[in-house]
């Protein structure tokens, strides 16, 4: 029993370890660092790697402020100053959210989504389009998923809704299995169901 609870421990400790570097910050941490998540670009973010004097800045003070504004912007924005001309509007073909039955609970926002916006999507995008399916895959098994929360180390770190983008339709269309062959991949920890319909609705073409 002990070797079991140490085992549940490491797996938990892996799969939060793992989580983090994909899941969103919270909108008040970057606005405390001077980032509105709602409308920067991740463009924007390249101009600071380039900027010779936040590079000195970040040395002398022990910063990665690149880093920070990575955290905070939206890929699915684009700066109207360095691409006036540019628009990210239909730039994929198709996308695929899948989730976790079992563990949506953990995720309100998306649970939300699924809930208040999914038909919105579905009837500006089609579902030739946009697909939302429980996951029939799982890292966990419900024993040691019920354990982990049980023991209070287990806080939305297994089973992570997934969104995947794909630049070309399918016949009989895209399914978790494809993983591999989406040109994006998000995990959904930690995204505003706002954020989540703003983008589905800008990248995806309409009907």
């Amino acid at each position: 029993m002990m070797l079991l609870t140490i085992i549940i421990i490491l797996a938990a400790v892996a799969l939060q370890s793992t989580s983090v570097a994909a899941q969103k910050v919270s909108e008040n941490w970057c606005l405390d660092r001077g980032f509105d998540p709602t409308n920067l670009s991740c463009d924007t973010c390249r101009l600071i790697d380039e900027s010779t004097t936040i590079q000195k800045l970040q040395r002398k003070q022990n910063l990665d402020i690149g880093e920070e504004c990575r955290q905070c912007c939206q890929f699915h924005k684009v700066n109207p100053v360095l691409h006036p001309d540019y628009s990210l509007r239909g730039k994929f073909k198709y996308a695929l959210l899948t989730y976790n039955e079992r563990s949506l609970g953990q995720y309100g926002e998306i649970k939300d989504f699924l809930e208040r916006d999914l038909s919105d999507i579905l009837s500006f995008k089609g579902e030739s389009r946009f697909k939302a399916v429980a996951s029939t895959k799982s890292s966990i098994d419900s024993e040691m998923m019920m354990q982990m929360m049980m023991m209070g180390i287990m806080n939305g770190g297994g089973d992570q809704p997934k969104l995947m983008f794909f630049d070309k339709h399918k016949k009989g269309g895209w399914s978790e299995d494809d993983e591999e062959e989406a040109v994006e991949v998000l995990k959904l920890r930690g995204w505003k169901r706002e954020d989540l319909k703003d983008m589905l609705m800008t990248l995806l073409p309409s009907a």
